[in-house]
């Protein structure tokens, strides 16, 4: 049997450890917001410029293009650790490329005429 001493230092104990595991919990859902906010910064970057790209080819060229090595930047798809970049085009008329996440749970979207941008559903481009 614990002496009267003993319980109250293992009561103590036991409410360090609830706090500890609390301001924990509340300093990962921090850092996943954090971390998720540099993925979308990152995307929103990489698929800035593939816009960009793209509307230089289309103001030579008056259509898009879904071929990464007739843009004057790419001649093949960005690289990311995170994501992989691909183009969904109507050649003629508009599209929007796209960041698909392979890490993290989001998805994000950019017309190619900078329009519109959306993360986890497909932006109205035209």
């Amino acid at each position: 049997m614990l002496k009267r001493g003993a319980a109250f230092t293992l009561v103590e104990l036991m409410i360090v450890v609830a706090i500890v595991v609390i301001l924990s919990r509340v300093g990962l859902v921090k850092y996943y917001g954090a971390l998720e906010k540099a993925r979308s910064a990152e995307a929103y970057s990489v698929l800035a410029d593939i816009a960009s790209a793209e509307t230089g080819y289309y103001t030579e060229n008056d259509v898009y293009t879904t071929n990464w090595s007739k843009l004057d930047r790419y001649n093949a798809a960005p690289k990311s650790g995170n994501f992989n970049f691909t183009t969904a085009l109507d050649t003629v008329a508009s599209g929007y490329v796209q960041a698909i996440a392979t890490k993290g749970t989001v998805n994000y979207y950019m017309c190619v005429n900078g329009a519109n941008k959306s993360a986890s559903s497909v932006p109205a481009c035209s």
